[in-house]
This record gives C-alpha cells, sequence and structure tokens, in this order.
C-alpha cells in the first residue's frame, strides 16, 4: 500500500472544451476516478465498503490550475490523503505535464454516507493503516465559507435520469456542468479558470425542480443551487483574462 497514487492520462479531441483544453468537469471526473482507485488499493474503497452499506462522497472540491492541459497532451494526477479524523477525510490533488512541470492542485474532502438512509455514518467503520497519512504539501489555500447568493431572476431547472448517480442523487459532474453552462462561450474565450470552489450541502434527487442563484464582481461569479429554499451547493469561479 503506497502513501501516494498516481496516473497517466492523454487528452483526446473528443474530451476537449471548445478552447481545445482540459474542461473542469473532466478534471472533477479523473479526480473521483484516481481517488476511488487508491482508496482500493488502500482497502477503504467501494469494493470494501459495499458489504457494509457505506460509500464515499464529496463534500468539497477546490481547483486551482497555473494552466489546463490541452488536446493531444499527456498528463499526470497523484492524489495523497492529507487528513483523516472520525468525521471526514482530507485528499489532495497534483496535475503534471509530462514532464513533470505542476499545472495546478486540488483539494477535497470527502464523507462516508449509509448508502439506505444517505445519512453521514462516519469513518470510525474504516480501517486506515498507520503511515499512510502523506507529508506531501498542496500549497493552494484550503476552501473558504462560501457565501449565500441572492438574485431576482434565477435560472430554474429540474434534474432528470442522466443527472443522477449509482448512489440515486445528482452526481458530482452534473451540478458542476449545470453551473458552467451559465457561463457563454464569450465567457469563456475571453477568460481562463484558475480557481474553482464548490461545497455540497443538501442531495439532489431525481425530479427536484432547482434555482439557479448567481452573482458577478470583479471576475469572481459565485452561485447558489436550491430546492424549495434549501441550499444543495454553493460554489464559486474565479477568472482571469487569457
Amino acid at each position: 500500500m503506497e502513501k501516494e497514487y498516481k496516473k497517466t492520462y492523454f487528452l483526446i479531441p473528443g474530451e476537449a472544451n471548445a478552447q481545445q483544453e482540459m474542461p473542469l468537469t473532466l478534471l472533477a471526473s479523473k479526480v473521483i476516478e484516481i481517488a476511488t482507485e487508491h482508496a482500493n488499493t488502500l482497502d477503504i474503497g467501494y469494493a470494501n465498503m459495499d458489504g457494509m452499506n457505506l460509500g464515499w462522497v464529496l463534500s468539497r472540491l477546490t481547483v486551482e490550475m497555473v494552466r489546463w492541459p490541452k488536446v493531444n497532451e499527456h498528463y499526470t494526477i497523484i492524489t495523497w490523503i492529507e487528513s483523516w479524523n472520525k468525521h471526514f477525510s482530507e485528499r489532495n490533488f497534483e496535475v503534471q505535464d509530462k514532464d513533470g512541470n505542476t499545472l495546478g492542485f486540488v483539494r477535497t474532502v470527502w464523507m462516508v454516507i449509509n448508502t439506505i438512509t444517505h445519512e453521514n455514518a462516519g469513518t470510525s467503520q474504516l480501517n486506515l493503516a498507520d503511515g499512510l497519512i502523506s507529508t506531501r504539501e498542496c500549497p493552494i489555500d484550503k476552501q473558504a465559507k462560501l457565501k449565500i447568493v441572492e438574485c431576482e431572476n434565477p435560472v430554474s431547472y429540474t434534474f432528470a435520469y442522466t443527472d443522477i448517480d449509482f448512489y440515486r442523487h445528482v452526481n458530482t459532474v452534473r451540478y458542476i456542468s449545470l453551473l458552467v453552462n451559465q457561463f457563454t462561450m464569450d465567457d469563456s474565450d475571453r477568460n481562463i479558470l484558475r480557481r474553482f470552489e464548490i461545497a455540497f450541502m443538501s442531495e439532489g434527487k431525481y425530479g427536484d425542480r432547482v434555482d439557479i442563484m448567481r452573482q458577478s464582481s470583479d471576475g469572481v461569479t459565485s452561485f447558489a443551487i436550491r430546492c424549495n429554499d434549501k441550499p444543495l451547493v454553493r460554489a464559486r469561479f474565479s477568472l482571469m483574462s487569457r
């Protein structure tokens, strides 16, 4: 069992966005993939938890990139566990180019749910072997508390079948995709995403009608997704001109 786990990928045109770069949604998907694979090697992954009716879910995700991988480019993602307590686990990631140069970092916070009741089950039923907490540093700031967002004209959306994952709640990447789609093509042509933060607060379910609230100021756009005034997600995008 290793403290760190890494995997190299190749960005094909079919995965890229309109700017011929890795989209945020794909990075989020790869982060979940490599975290799952590492957890399985540590015997704390879904393969070990399913019989206990437990499963990992992402609670917070923070991304900070110097630049994004481009089409036809190899990139490597390295992951490691920063901390672990009875409530949650902090896991970090570094994204590198083919020469080992840092492209960006990702911070995540994970919690364990009971897959039947969907309540927080804590981590006490899992066995993290001694010595697996890594001393590798993640230099980006931890996620700050995301503010309440209000707006006069929210965008409405109803969660459909393809938004739901095997836990039967809204998939992490689907939330992110929904938020990214609030930007125009011109927004993405003129700007690059430098930092992204999202906090998952409540579960969205199939058929839920939600309101997407948005506020923008000085290159920072904040979002909230609400269902019947209950906050499901809060997020923040920090953009810089290309």
